[in-house]
């Protein structure tokens, strides 16, 4: 089974080092932004274009990068070398640039210039998971936005 599916980036990420991190939206989306201001953090989904070739989208196996952990199906993994390489990533919105179409956040596991796909706001009501099952190698990452 084949589909063609036809995705349009929004935008793209700007992050330089030791400057502020930059969603930059392209101009005729930037309507959609519109009281975005009002959430704390997003969810952000990029393409991670540095994997966008026949290897990266062939690979069904990684080890994820942290310690103690195990050969897993990339599924089972957050690694952007995957057959759609779709990725998402949670951040903390930490301004508005509306003269330049841009949101400054605190950090993107993406690379600069990687292309936004969306951008959807975090809503604990229904995006927080209580007592979510993990591996061990998963169980002491540093917890980045919860208690």
């Amino acid at each position: 089974m084949t589909l063609k599916y036809e995705l349009n980036p929004i935008g793209r990420v700007d992050k330089k080092e030791g400057a502020p991190v930059f969603l930059v939206i392209e101009p005729q989306y930037w309507d959609a932004a519109l009281r975005i201001e009002l959430f704390s953090h997003l969810h952000i989904i990029w393409w991670a274009d540095g994997f966008d070739n026949p290897k990266g989208r062939s690979q069904l196996k990684d080890v994820p990068p942290v310690e103690g952990a195990e050969m897993s199906g990339v599924f089972a993994s957050r690694s952007p070398a995957r057959p759609n390489i779709l990725c998402l990533s949670i951040v903390k919105l930490e301004g508005v640039d509306s003269e330049s179409n841009r949101l400054i956040v605190d950090q993107i596991s993406a690379d600069d210039e990687t292309p936004i796909l969306d951008i959807k706001p975090y809503i604990p009501s229904s995006d927080r998971v209580d007592n979510a099952k993990v591996p061990e190698w998963f169980r002491n990452l540093v917890k980045r936005y919860t208690e």
